[in-house]
């Protein structure tokens, strides 16, 4: 929780700095005003997203020690729902997100921890690719276990991120990237966890400046509903 307080502390530092030199008198000042507002705006939602990220990262592990809640889902209508969530962020940068999951495969699975994959994979997937990129979520079932693979045509992670990317907080330095992304850090370990609670494994494998492929594998025995 120590990093967690660190991180929560700079947006509301930085907000409560910038609206304080406003009321000191800043605010006369038209472009002032608009650029300080505009800097408690960002730092506004990441604090947001921060809580919320927080929040979801307290959440899977106070519920590790719980059953899973099974369900059979269909995979690509749960895929085509969070492309439809991010359609907007995708079209903002001219990025194609390509469902590539057999209409009907179907599998058990935690719904909820299923959503929150989705979710931070695509959403990492199209907010580090590059303008015109394309974002593709692919499944493979055999009896063993079954695998879904988000990859991206995007700035792609250094080798020696890449041992680091799962860690609680850890953003890629923006310097080596030559790209600045806003994020809370916390995604893939969000992601790790719920893999982790599925008894499944993450591979990450990427290239600079040629994109990143995620792959969650998650064992069929984890697929088995309580009787």
């Amino acid at each position: 929780m120590t990093n967690a307080s660190h991180e929560l502390k700079t947006p509301v530092t930085a907000i409560t700095g910038f609206a304080e030199t406003l009321l000191a008198g800043a605010k006369d000042d038209p472009e002032t005003l608009t650029k300080f507002l505009g800097i408690i705006q960002r730092e506004g939602a990441r604090l947001t997203d921060l809580i919320t990220d927080v929040l979801s990262i307290s959440r899977i592990e106070s519920q590790t020690v719980a059953a899973p809640k099974l369900t059979k889902v269909l995979l690509a209508d749960l895929v085509d729902e969070q492309f439809e969530v991010m359609q907007q962020s995708a079209a903002g940068q001219s990025i194609e997100l390509v469902n590539a999951v057999d209409q009907h495969a179907v599998i058990l699975a935690d719904r909820d921890k299923l959503i929150e994959i989705l979710k931070n994979l695509i959403s990492n997937a199209i907010k580090y690719n590059q303008p015109n990129g394309q974002v593709r979520v692919s499944y493979q079932q055999t009896a063993a276990q079954w695998t879904l693979t988000v990859a991206d045509t995007g700035i792609g992670i250094s080798q020696a991120d890449q041992t680091r990317v799962f860690e609680r907080f850890y953003r890629v330095d923006s310097s080596r990237n030559k790209q600045v992304v806003t994020g809370t850090g916390l995604g893939l370990a969000i992601v790790a966890e719920l893999v982790a609670a599925m008894k499944g494994q993450i591979h990450l494998e990427s290239q600079r400046g040629v994109g990143t492929s995620v792959a969650v594998t998650i064992p069929q025995s984890h697929a088995t509903p309580d009787r």
